[in-house]
């Protein structure tokens, strides 16, 4: 269980700021990698397609590095408690982001194990990720938008300014 804490953090903040930039350009700028993949298995010329290739397994990288450096925050210095309210959004709050941090740990693992491993395995698994992480950020926006429209409570304003012990 993780502790919890009054705020968040600058670092905690800039990490999760600087993941979700880092995942939007791996979702826009994804498709090189299959590009790159297609023109190798096909005969094609890669080396267009290089910076692409090295971009996105770096900022993969990253991404891992990065995700769990923040998980390992989250179990040190706590995060803050939920929100009150019902049980249920409580827990699905909850829910989606461990969701998150799953999904940021497994596909960079199997973006890797599909490079450098078994690409027919592991490229099918870490390519059926990109829906899932544009659905889970879509609830995730979209819940944030409801704490502060309709709830009208101080969920979006945490993660915008940080705590100060």
């Amino acid at each position: 269980m993780a502790k919890q804490s009054n705020g968040y953090t600058v670092l905690q903040l800039s990490l999760h700021w600087l993941i979700v930039l880092l995942v939007f350009f791996q979702l826009i700028f994804g498709e090189d990698m299959a590009r790159y993949n297609y023109a190798l298995r096909s005969g094609e010329e890669v080396a267009p397609l290089m910076t692409g290739y090295y971009l996105h397994i770096g900022v993969g990288l990253v991404i891992l590095v990065l995700t769990l450096f923040r998980f390992g925050l989250r179990l040190t210095i706590g995060v803050p408690a939920s929100v009150p309210g019902p049980a249920l959004r409580v827990r699905a709050g909850e829910a989606l982001h461990y969701l998150f941090y799953l999904m940021l740990i497994v596909t960079p693992i199997t973006g890797l194990l599909a490079q450098f491993v078994d690409m027919r395995t592991f490229g099918g698994i870490h390519s059926l990720n990109k829906p899932i992480f544009v659905l889970l950020i879509v609830l995730h926006v979209a819940a944030a938008l409801y704490h502060h429209f309709v709830l009208k409570d101080s969920t979006l304003r945490r993660m915008m300014v940080p705590h100060t012990f």
